[in-house]
């Protein structure tokens, strides 16, 4: 018995057996009641008769006296039935209303929908925990890659936040998703649930939802949001797959960007960043750089220019913070005490010769600020932002506006507002696609970052004529029976499969598809943009690059025996099995007849 059912019948106990006994009790007596027929005998009701009597005059639809007119005994016992089954079914149902509007019965009800959508899903699935800004974009790009999401946000309705309004439809369950007994009714312990994304705003709660999700299902891939060292280490420990850090993530892009300009934009460009194009990389010039904020993001911003021997002015106002900095001995570096949101403390801090200004901080009203003083200061700094709310994503937008007034007697193109904008839900959600749709991809990027600036530029050459201005879509391939059969089963016939073979057009094999091979993985061996020629070998991994529809026109060469056959033969082969043998026949009698 479900839950739904086990609440209906504890709550709807008292007035069942009140409506069966009134009725009981109604019948009885007027089976007992003597009454008359219509040749003046005594007659008594029969017990079906009583029934039929008793439940039309309950309804208040009232047939009439049948089978014959009613004696005054009679009349009277109907009178008492009329008042004693009206009150029963009034009690009955103002019990129903008011369980209809009980929280507790709402929540059971929509929990065992919630357990029902979910075991009704046909096609693996992630349980996304927390549906936030993180959340939200992460259940979008699990859509949009055709994955089943299902989601688990404690706050409030998630109605209200539009999930419903997704083409798609997504179970949800308004509940505490570090609950191991809410994680079990989301389908985390069964096999078609791939992982479990926990991206709510607690490391705790994701700490919790981590070691029950890996109790409940020790082979699910656990990836989780950690804002802190000690909950990523406790994380570690119960064998949390991937443990995602905005700040520590955005340090990595903004060391990329000081290190080679070109990988970061491919980076940008292949995690699926907004308004990203391979023609507009960015231009960091030699110089000192501003650092407004010191705190967690500002203080691993601070290590990586340090790394990179840049030298740094801190403006911070907390004192205590300036004591802990002057401690550390940073003897190029210089702490200035201020917001930075004012001019003054700006060009104390020499912001006319710097390269670059970060506006760090954890407001983003002081944040816009320091972004708009700095550029009416020097126009081609280099700027670093920092944006804690999606919602602010307009005013963010917006200061160019300003901007451009404060400058309408010069013509100069203005810049963007900030050249590298650190949102952390955006940063979470485009590490998380990264490594769910496309684990290789986080291999390339690391195993590039090796190369030289010429290397990303013939990179990002390659890419441009390929994808042009469209979009990126990036996908995996593994080679292998369940993924590749057809080019599994060829591998077992001792056949020469090459790279070349799978990015040809399986409908004309003259043109190739429009993509590019990013990464090779054979083992521990990582090959960067394998050349063309390259013999391929069952369980080899490849990372490809290209338009959304080739990804599907490839489909076909990976699963059809005879469409790869074609591509690497030019030769159609039939599929019927007569066919096949009379073309085998036909082949083999023009062999004979050219030998003579």
């Amino acid at each position: 018995m479900n839950e739904v059912t086990s609440l209906i019948l504890r709550r709807m106990r008292m007035p069942l057996i009140l409506i069966i006994s009134v009725y009981s009790i109604s019948i009885l007596v007027l089976t007992l009641i003597p009454g008359v027929d219509d040749n003046g005998n005594v007659w008594h009701m029969s017990i079906f008769h009583a029934f039929y009597f008793v439940s039309y005059t309950a309804t208040t639809i009232g047939f009439g006296e049948i089978p014959y007119p009613l004696t005054e005994a009679q009349r009277l016992w109907t009178v008492i039935i009329i008042y004693m089954t009206v009150i029963t079914w009034f009690y009955a149902l103002g019990t129903v209303i008011a369980l209809m509007q009980d929280k507790t019965f709402i929540a059971v009800s929509k929990r065992s929908r919630f357990r029902r959508d979910v075991k009704n899903m046909h096609r693996p699935y992630y349980v996304v925990c927390g549906y936030g800004e993180t959340g939200r974009a992460v259940v979008d790009a699990l859509l949009e890659e055709h994955f089943g999401a299902v989601v688990i946000e404690i706050l409030e309705d998630i109605s209200d936040r539009g999930l419903n309004d997704t083409l798609e439809y997504v179970p949800n369950l308004t509940a505490d998703a570090s609950d191991p007994a809410m994680l079990e009714i989301a389908g985390v312990d069964q096999d078609k649930c791939r992982g479990v994304i926990a991206v709510t705003a607690s490391d705790e709660t994701n700490l919790k939802i981590a070691i029950s999700s890996k109790l409940l299902h020790p082979d699910v891939t656990v990836v989780c949001r950690s804002e802190y060292k000690e909950h990523e280490n406790n994380m570690l420990s119960f064998g949390t797959d991937h443990i995602i850090n905005p700040f520590e993530s955005f340090t990595s892009i903004f060391s990329m960007a000081l290190h080679s300009p070109s990988m970061h934009l491919i980076y940008e460009w292949l995690t699926g960043a907004p308004d990203v194009s391979l023609s507009s990389p960015i231009d960091i010039k030699p110089g000192h750089w501003i650092l407004s904020g010191y705190g967690r993001l500002g203080k691993q911003l601070h290590h990586e220019l340090l790394k990179k021997n840049i030298r740094t002015v801190i403006i911070d106002p907390d004192e205590k913070t300036r004591e802990t900095f002057i401690r550390s001995d940073h003897a190029d570096d210089q702490f200035i005490i201020g917001t930075g949101t004012d001019a003054p403390t700006l060009l104390q801090a020499g912001i006319e010769s710097a390269a670059g200004v970060i506006a760090g901080t954890d407001n983003d009203s002081n944040n816009l600020s320091i972004i708009m003083t700095a550029r009416q200061l020097n126009d081609n700094v280099f700027v670093v932002g920092r944006q804690n709310l999606m919602s602010n994503e307009l005013l963010y937008s917006k200061i160019n506006e300003h901007y451009r007034k404060s400058r309408k007697n010069k013509n100069e193109d203005i810049s963007a507002l900030a050249h590298l904008v650190m949102q952390p839900s955006e940063v979470i959600a485009r590490k998380i696609r990264a490594i769910l749709i496309a684990p290789l991809l986080i291999d390339f990027i690391q195993y590039a970052l090796n190369e030289k600036q010429e290397w990303a530029n013939i990179t990002i050459s390659r890419l441009s004529a390929v994808v042009g201005d469209n979009p990126p879509n990036i996908w995996t391939v593994n080679i292998g029976k369940d993924k590749t059969p057809a080019i599994a089963q060829a591998l077992g016939y001792g056949r020469r499969i090459e790279l070349r073979h799978l990015i040809k057009d399986p409908v004309n094999h003259d043109k190739n598809l429009r993509c590019i091979a990013l990464l090779l993985k054979r083992g521990d061996e990582l090959i960067l943009l394998p050349e063309d020629n390259l013999e391929l070998k069952a369980f080899d991994q490849l990372l490809f690059c290209g338009l959304r529809k080739v990804k599907h026109t490839m489909s076909p060469t990976l699963r059809d025996l005879s469409i790869l056959n074609y591509v690497m033969t030019s030769k159609n082969e039939p599929q019927a099995y007569i066919w096949k043998k009379l073309t085998r026949l036909l082949s083999t009698q023009d062999r004979r007849s050219s030998r003579r």
